[in-house]
């Protein structure tokens, strides 16, 4: 018979060590992600991981007695999981050649703790791909070095009823970041084929993609700055419009605007004054996304991008009566008294 692979991640931290992997789990302590929703930071890289991302829920971090630590991603629908590591580097290699020796070097340490395993009965019918050597590229730094490697293997383990096998394949990525050695390792059930494949890419596409926003996020930050300074001139808007396409290609902040009653007063504004609803909506989202540059909790960047839209409205509103509505006047007061959140949840309480 055939196990999911939560069962086996019940059993045992499955592949929690950098160093060696066939030992008993090593000594440290688990941490459950933070109860308001708070993204989990790792302070020495400035790396910021939320705790969904796509689809997938951070389950929590585990810190090394001996240093370095890992955070966990599930998604038990899929059955997969993956793990990020954080190891300090003693010496950083300066050139990059010595940074992709340095990685290479650590991927045959992943390949030979697999084999260990595999003669310890834990696996069998390991098959190691060949390793992939690229580059991130980040925004106006020097690129990353990464190596990958996908490693299938059938697990051996126990249930109530016997024996059991679960063929697993498993992605393994390493970078070097900030002085941090940085492994990601995704794993998923052999059967899920092209679905589960094509599911670990886009996963494993968000995680590159925090990797690459530490160096684009300052120059984020700034336009954000110039938009707050004069939202509604040309270059407000331009500057608006850059950091809404990084939101859309960053999801993982905490800014959650309410569909509706929002959506409906935007389609509104539209009809009664075009052009007016994009000011609306990009009001909100910076508003928003200020406080999430200052890793605010979801409900504060709530607050922050109601305050926001309200300024951004009564201006609106002034120029252009046709644009007013009494429920959204009402938002707006209590918007403009950082009320805005619980505005909108007396609000869907009442539908």
């Amino acid at each position: 018979m055939k196990i999911p692979l939560y069962f086996l991640s019940l059993v045992s931290l499955l592949l929690v060590s950098r160093g060696d992997l066939s030992a008993a789990e090593p000594g440290g302590a688990w941490k459950a992600p933070s109860p308001d929703g708070r993204a989990w930071k790792h302070e020495a890289t400035g790396l910021s991981f939320p705790q969904v991302l796509g689809g997938y829920d951070l389950a929590g971090e585990f810190s090394y007695d001996s240093g370095g630590s890992f955070i966990r991603y599930e998604n038990l629908d899929q059955r997969a999981r993956a793990d990020v590591f954080f190891f300090k580097l003693p010496n950083v290699p300066a050139s990059l050649e010595d940074k992709q020796r340095l990685i290479l070097n650590e991927m045959d340490v992943v390949k030979v703790d697999f084999e260990a395993m595999v003669k310890q009965g834990r696996y069998k019918g390991m098959q190691v791909g060949e390793f992939a050597l690229g580059e991130l590229d980040l925004w106006q730094k020097e690129s990353l070095p990464i190596a990958t490697r996908v490693i299938t293997a059938t697990r051996l383990g126990f249930s109530d009823e016997g024996a059991a096998e679960a063929e697993i394949r498993q992605w393994t990525g390493i970078t070097i970041f900030e002085g941090h050695l940085i492994t990601i390792r995704y794993m998923r059930p052999a059967d899920t084929g092209d679905t589960g494949e094509a599911a670990m890419k886009g996963f494993v596409g968000l995680l590159f993609q925090i990797l690459k926003d530490p160096s684009l996020r300052s120059h984020i930050q700034e336009l954000v700055r110039e938009y707050l300074a004069n939202p509604l001139s040309n270059d407000g808007e331009q500057a608006a419009a850059a950091v809404l396409a990084y939101l859309k290609q960053t999801p993982y902040f905490p800014i959650n605007i309410p569909e509706q009653p929002v959506a409906a007063w935007l389609d509104h504004c539209a009809k009664k004054a075009p052009g007016t609803e994009q000011k609306l909506l990009s009001a909100f989202m910076l508003g928003s996304a200020k406080a999430a540059f200052e890793d605010a909790n979801a409900e504060t960047c709530l607050n922050e991008g109601s305050r926001q839209f309200a300024k951004i409205y009564r201006q609106l509103a002034a120029e252009t009566s046709q644009i007013a509505l009494p429920e959204i006047d009402a938002f707006a007061t209590a918007a403009e008294k950082g009320l805005g959140a619980a505005w909108m949840k007396e609000w869907s309480l009442r539908q």
